[in-house]
C-alpha cells in the first residue's frame, strides 16, 4: 500500500492560490492604479523614493544659494568700485572748492588794493629749503618783472627772484638773504623785517631804540624802494627786545603768511 504524503494537499492548495493572485495580477490589473505587485513595489520603494527626493530638493536649494551667493558676490564687487569711484569724485570735488576757496581769497586782494595781479600756482620746492623758495608755474610770458612782490590772501610772502619763460623762483621772507623795508602800524615806527629768524619766524629792526612797538602791532611794508608795495601785511610782533649794546630795538614777528601750506599765489605789478 502506497504511503501518502501529508502535506500533499497543502502545497498544491498554495500552488493555486499562487497562480490565482498571478491571473489576477496580469488578467486584472485596476485601470486607474498600479496592479498588485506595482503597489507592494512602490510602498517598499516609497523609504528610498523619500530619501531621494529630499537630497534633490536640499541640493536644488544648495545650487539656488551658490548662485545667489555668487550674484551678491558680483553686486558686492560692483557696488565696492561705483563706492571708490564716489570717494574719488568727493576727494575731487572737495580739491576744486578748496582751491575755489584759495582763488577767492586771492581775488579779494584785487577788490581791496587795485593794481595790476597775476595768480600763479606753487607747482614746485625744494625739501632742502622749504622756508627759502619756492617755484611757480608763470615767467616772462605771462608779464611778469624782476623783484615783484609775491603774496597770498594772508599777506606778504616774498619777491621775485630768477625768471624763466613760463616760470619763476620766489625768494621767501623767511629766508636769511630776504628783507623787506617795514613800518609798525599803530606807531609808524620805521625798519625792516629780515629772514633767518626760523621757519615761522621774522626779525624787525627798527631805526631807533626808543620806536613805541608793542606784543601784538601789526607790521605792513613801509614802501620804500622799488621791490615792495607800501601797505601789505607782514605779520605780528610776539615779542619785543633791545639787543646789546641797545642802539636798536628788535621784534620776533609770525609771518601772516602760511608758509607751509602755499598753493597759489599772486605776483603784483607784473
Amino acid at each position: 500500500m502506497r504511503r501518502h504524503f501529508p502535506y500533499k494537499k497543502i502545497i498544491v492548495l498554495s500552488v493555486l492560490v499562487a497562480a490565482s493572485v498571478t491571473l489576477m495580477n496580469v488578467s486584472g490589473k485596476p485601470q486607474d492604479g498600479p496592479s498588485f505587485w506595482g503597489s507592494l513595489f512602490l510602498r517598499a520603494s516609497k523609504p528610498v523614493s523619500g530619501v531621494y527626493t529630499a537630497v534633490k530638493s536640499r541640493l536644488e536649494v544648495l545650487g539656488t544659494a551658490f548662485a545667489d551667493k555668487e550674484a551678491l558676490s558680483r553686486q558686492n564687487k560692483e557696488l565696492e568700485a561705483q563706492l571708490g569711484r564716489l570717494r574719488d569724485l568727493e576727494s575731487r570735488l572737495f580739491e576744486a572748492e578748496a582751491e575755489n576757496e584759495r582763488l577767492r581769497d586771492l581775488l579779494g586782494i584785487q577788490e581791496t588794493s587795485p593794481g595790476d595781479y597775476l595768480v600763479a600756482e606753487v607747482y614746485g620746492r625744494d625739501p632742502s629749503k622749504w622756508f627759502s623758495s619756492l617755484s611757480i608755474a608763470a615767467g616772462r610770458e605771462q608779464g611778469i618783472q624782476p623783484d615783484a612782490a609775491v603774496v597770498c590772501q594772508a599777506g606778504l610772502v616774498g619777491r621775485i627772484l630768477e625768471l624763466g619763460d613760463n616760470v619763476s623762483t620766489v625768494l621767501l621772507l623767511t629766508d636769511p638773504e630776504s628783507g623787506v623795508g617795514a613800518v609798525a602800524q599803530r606807531s609808524r615806527d620805521l625798519g625792516v623785517v629780515l629772514g633767518g629768524g626760523g621757519p615761522q619766524t621774522l626779525i624787525a629792526r627798527f631805526f631807533s631804540k626808543d620806536a613805541d612797538v608793542q606784543v601784538g602791532d601789526r607790521i605792513v611794508t613801509s614802501g620804500m624802494g622799488s621791490k615792495f608795495p607800501d601797505g601789505l601785511l607782514i605779520g605780528e610782533v610776539v615779542s619785543v627786545s633791545v639787543p646789546q649794546p641797545g642802539l636798536v630795538k628788535e621784534a620776533v614777528v609770525k609771518p601772516s603768511a602760511d608758509f607751509e601750506h602755499l598753493e597759489e599765489v599772486m605776483v603784483i605789478g607784473r
